[in-house]
């Protein structure tokens, strides 16, 4: 005996169901309180499964290893990549404009940093599909096409809010007259990181796989640098900015 209407995709439900054997939506839904709302963030976060935190664990334990379940099909198990890179992306902006952590002197902002600082969410996301080009083009005799590519480049980028906590935004902090020394340590300790998660993700010879990783970054960097230079030179010629 139908016994119900699913609010979802409007499918006919059965007193005995639970959830709607088509779309999988709940069939017990209520109206939206604060609780609710509550309960869906911590879920989101300290769910056993999938959650944000067991998602950042797991990245800082063995990250080539998870992104490959993923990829492989082990979806349910892990927190989507690109809503992991949307929320880390955030969290990155707000630590990087909060502390002023691209600038040098905060007291004299060229136009350069200022326009990197201000736009850090937008770089940090173009950086993912730049970055997954180049991986797919230096790896592609592995296997793995752009949209996989993509998916790496999505959980190793939205792990990346773990170094700016942890490594980058405390040594600006404590030690930023020491600012370019800061930087490079930053970037050291990520470009190992991302050639262990290389190794663990595409395998192969360690030394070419390392090399490779350290290309794609190399290259990403290169190619976000030439992206803002030209913004800055557009708008110089329009009048926008003084250098």
């Amino acid at each position: 005996m139908t016994s119900a209407i699913c609010k979802n995709c409007k499918n006919s439900l059965e007193a005995k169901d639970d959830f709607c054997p088509k779309c999988g939506q709940s069939a017990h839904t209520h109206r939206i309180d604060m609780h609710h709302i509550w309960h869906d963030v911590v879920h989101a976060f300290v769910h056993a499964d999938k959650g944000v935190i067991h998602l950042t664990k797991e990245l800082a334990l063995q990250p080539g290893i998870v992104v490959k379940e993923y990829v492989e099909g082990k979806r349910k198990k892990y927190y989507n990549p690109f809503s992991y890179l949307v929320l880390t992306v955030a969290i990155s902006a707000f630590l990087t404009h909060y502390f002023h952590l691209m600038e040098y002197n905060p007291q004299k902002v060229n136009p350069v940093t200022e326009l990197t600082s201000k736009y850090f969410n937008l770089i940090l996301f173009v950086a993912a599909p730049v970055s997954a080009l180049y991986s797919w083009l230096l790896f592609r005799r592995r296997g793995y096409n752009f949209a996989e590519n993509l998916v790496l480049q999505a959980f190793l980028g939205g792990f990346r809010v773990v170094f700016f906590i942890l490594i980058f935004t405390p040594l600006v902090i404590l030690f930023r007259s020491y600012y370019y020394y800061m930087l490079s340590i930053y970037f050291s300790a990520w470009s190992v990181f991302s050639a262990w998660a290389g190794i663990q993700f595409f395998g192969g010879p360690k030394w070419l796989t390392i090399l490779k990783t350290f290309l794609v970054l190399f290259f990403t960097q290169m190619t976000i640098s030439v992206i803002i230079s030209i913004i800055i030179y557009c708008m110089y010629w329009f009048g926008r900015i003084s250098i």
